[in-house]
């Protein structure tokens, strides 16, 4: 991923980077390793914009998203951008990323069910698929997740203009999540699907999935644990990434992303029913729909569209 990273950075930047980080990996200290269940949202992601999500926040993320008979709830598909329901009122967030980059795999994580369809072929989403979470008998989700057609590889010009024009001009849209393989870095078809993003002012996140293998050297070693070193090495890693998803205003074409990154992985389970970083991923997605654990009457309050969580409060 350092190669991927590195090319859109200075070379004194890419230098200092590239020595910090195996300069902590020669001085890795195997007595001090952490289970993966006890990693925080501080040791896998990166925030400078915002704060991290405190246990009780996660706690309530992980509530809204566990399983029942109305949740999570397949809404709709659709090919074409006019052929959505445009009468919803559930706010909604988008997954973005390369084809086979493994976005139906986390949707499946984030919702704790085998409901997206996933394989190792290339492209097989092709359609817009819309999920409902957190619904109860007779009432509305309150939120829909979407899995999009991946770009690039097995993918189509065309899915991509409907695509577009879903992220231009869906109301409901509250913010679109850009998943990267921390594997192969940030590619050329992401950096314009950012570039993108900015230029059309569509806010968006970005989350690298199989941060397992970034933090250990083989699969078989998580179950031993992850040392500090490594920690940092992801953390300094994240730091290289800032700047390439969120640019100096001054030279940039629009507004960057939101000052978090998120890493997890879909496979790395820390528990029943449980990945790492999804947690984080839950409380990011219900932060995107206004969704903060508030109470109504005691109620959870969710924001109508035109309602921020801050009318709520």
């Amino acid at each position: 991923m350092m190669n991927s990273i590195s090319t859109c950075m200075n070379p004194v930047s890419r230098i200092s980077l590239y020595t910090t980080i195996r300069g902590l990996s020669s001085s890795s200290n195997p007595n001090s390793k952490r289970e993966l269940k006890d990693l925080t949202p501080s040791d896998l992601c990166y925030y400078w914009d915002t704060r991290p999500p405190k246990d009780e926040q996660l706690a309530f993320a992980d509530k809204v998203f566990t399983p029942s008979r109305h949740s999570p709830l397949k809404l709709w598909s659709a090919a074409k951008f006019r052929t959505t329901p445009f009468a919803s009122i559930e706010p909604e967030v988008a997954f973005l990323g390369r084809s086979n980059v493994g976005k139906s795999s986390l949707l499946n994580a984030i919702m704790g069910q085998e409901i997206c369809w996933t394989s190792s072929k290339p492209g097989r989403t092709r359609e817009m698929n819309a999920f409902g979470i957190g619904g109860t008998k007779g009432g509305e989700s309150k939120v829909v997740l979407l899995d999009m057609p991946g770009y690039g590889k097995a993918s189509r010009s065309e899915w991509g203009a409907e695509i577009m024009k879903y992220l231009q001009g869906r109301k409901q849209l509250r913010r679109a999540f850009l998943l990267i393989d921390s594997t192969h870095g940030i590619k050329q078809t992401d950096a314009e699907i950012l570039r993108l993003f900015r230029h059309h002012a569509i806010p968006h996140q970005i989350i690298l999935s199989k941060v397992d293998k970034f933090l250990v050297r083989q699969v078989k070693q998580i179950k031993t644990g992850v040392t500090p070193t490594n920690i940092e090495r992801l953390q300094l890693l994240l730091q290289g990434i800032k700047p390439i998803v969120q640019p100096d205003p001054r030279a940039s074409e629009g507004p960057g992303s939101l000052g978090e990154i998120l890493t997890c992985s879909a496979e790395a389970k820390i528990g029943p029913g449980r990945s790492l970083g999804i947690d984080a991923v839950r409380w990011s997605i219900l932060s995107a729909a206004g969704i903060d654990g508030s109470l109504q009457d005691g109620r959870l309050a969710v924001p109508t569209p035109g309602e921020t969580s801050a009318t709520l409060s």
